[in-house]
Order: C-alpha cells, then sequence, then structure tokens
C-alpha cells in the first residue's frame, strides 16, 4: 500500500514521461542533425525507462495509471507541429524541448515540495527522474 503523495508523485512521473516521449517522437522526424537525432533517442530511451519503473509501482498496488486522452495528444501534437511549421533549425528544435522538459521539471519539483512523500522507492524514482531531465535539458543546450 502506497500513501497518497506517492500515488500522485510517481502517476506525475508517468505523465511527464509520456508527454515527454510525445514530443520527442512528434519532432524526431523533423530533426536533420544526427547527433542530436541520436540524442533524442536516447533520452526517449531513458524515458521510457523511468516511465516503466514507476508504472510497475503504480500496478503492484493495484492503481492503473490514467492515459493521456487522445484530445490532448493531438492538442500537443498539433502545438508542436505549428511551434515547427517554419523552423526546423536544429538550434530551434532543441532549445524548444529543453523549453518544455524545463516547465516539466519544475512542475515536478513543485509537486515533490508540496507532497511529503516518505516512500523510499518514490523518492528515489523522483530523484532519478529529476537528475535525467536535468542532464537532457544540459545536454539539449548545447545545441541551442
Amino acid at each position: 500500500m502506497i500513501s497518497y503523495s506517492e500515488q500522485k508523485l510517481l502517476e506525475r512521473i508517468v505523465r511527464n514521461s509520456t508527454e515527454t516521449l510525445q514530443d520527442i517522437h512528434t519532432v524526431l522526424a523533423k530533426v536533420y542533425d544526427n547527433e542530436l537525432a541520436l540524442e533524442l533517442n536516447r533520452q526517449a530511451a531513458g524515458y521510457s525507462r523511468l516511465k516503466e519503473r514507476a508504472a510497475v509501482q503504480l500496478l503492484n498496488t493495484g492503481i492503473v495509471p490514467a492515459p493521456v486522452t487522445v484530445l490532448e495528444r493531438a492538442k500537443r501534437w498539433g502545438v508542436l507541429q505549428a511551434r515547427t511549421a517554419w523552423n526546423v533549425n536544429t538550434g530551434y528544435v532543441a532549445g524548444m524541448l529543453a523549453q518544455d522538459e524545463e516547465s516539466r521539471r519544475h512542475g515536478m519539483e513543485q509537486t515533490v515540495r508540496e507532497m511529503q512523500v516518505y516512500g523510499q522507492t518514490s523518492c528515489e524514482l523522483a530523484e532519478d527522474f529529476l537528475d535525467f531531465e536535468e542532464k537532457s535539458i544540459r545536454i539539449l543546450r548545447t545545441y541551442c
């Protein structure tokens, strides 16, 4: 049995990972720099692992993570298509992804501060997620 705060934290990790994966897969076809494309694929694999770890923890307690709705996915896809319609410059795409990840990271940090999470596994996973996002943002910023 996990606490409410741990559940919300794990759900937030699953949701943020899902959104980041969708962003990466949406813009990956528009990336012409092979190094950036390789890095985005590495990041996608890392986010997939984090998402799976959080989802498994939730599923072990009998909680099914809420999926991202079709409307939310379509809205996010449309926003990314509009933002990259006229500019697919490597620096611009990397900066755009870094900016989006930064806002998700701040939301996650706020969730960690607000929720008094005491579960060691949940805290460890949240730290791993925040560390991975920080590293990803740093790498994306080098392309700007």
